[in-house]
This record gives structure tokens, C-alpha cells and sequence, in this order.
């Protein structure tokens, strides 16, 4: 399973974008992501996400990108889960 989001704005208007896009992996299962661990990790990631948003300059423009995937070792039982998480904030001209 995987996820991905990415917005280019204001902080605020970054925010309000990524908000969006996180409710679809944060949606109730079959349309979200079925597995409670890795739905734990995009909230995670999402409070993160906004708590750096925060800092920067309300004026200025960021760029956020986030992304993540989990496999296992046995689909059937989620036996050896191992997740991936990208997440990238930088100032955009």
C-alpha cells in the first residue's frame, strides 16, 4: 500500500491543500489505507507537516512533498511490516 500528497503555496495554502489530499488515505477503509499502522503514520506525518508550516514566513512560498509505502513479509497475516516515509519542506520561488 501506498500514499503520496504534495502542495506548493503560502504555508496556509500549502496546509489547506495537504488537508485535502490527507483526508484520502485517512478515509475509512475500502476507500483509504486498511492498515492501522500505516493510517498512524500519515496522521503522524500530517501533524508533522503542519507543525513545521508553522515556522516558516506566512508570506513566503513552500513546497511540502510526502510519500510512504508498507510491505510485508506475509500479506495475509502482516507478518514482518516494513514502511517508507519521504517527507520534503523547502522554500519555492
Amino acid at each position: 500500500m501506498s500514499w503520496s500528497v504534495s502542495a506548493k503555496g503560502t504555508p496556509a495554502e500549502a496546509q489547506a491543500e495537504l488537508t485535502r489530499q490527507f483526508s484520502y488515505p485517512l478515509a475509512a477503509p475500502p476507500a483509504g489505507l486498511s492498515d492501522e499502522g500505516e493510517r498512524e503514520t500519515v496522521r503522524r506525518v500530517a501533524d508533522t507537516i503542519s507543525q513545521c508550516l508553522g515556522t516558516f514566513d506566512p508570506a513566503k512560498t513552500v513546497y511540502v512533498a510526502a510519500n510512504g509505502h508498507i510491505s510485508f513479509d506475509t500479506w495475509d497475516t502482516k507478518a514482518g511490516a516494513v514502511q517508507t516515509v519521504h517527507v520534503s519542506i523547502q522554500p519555492s520561488a
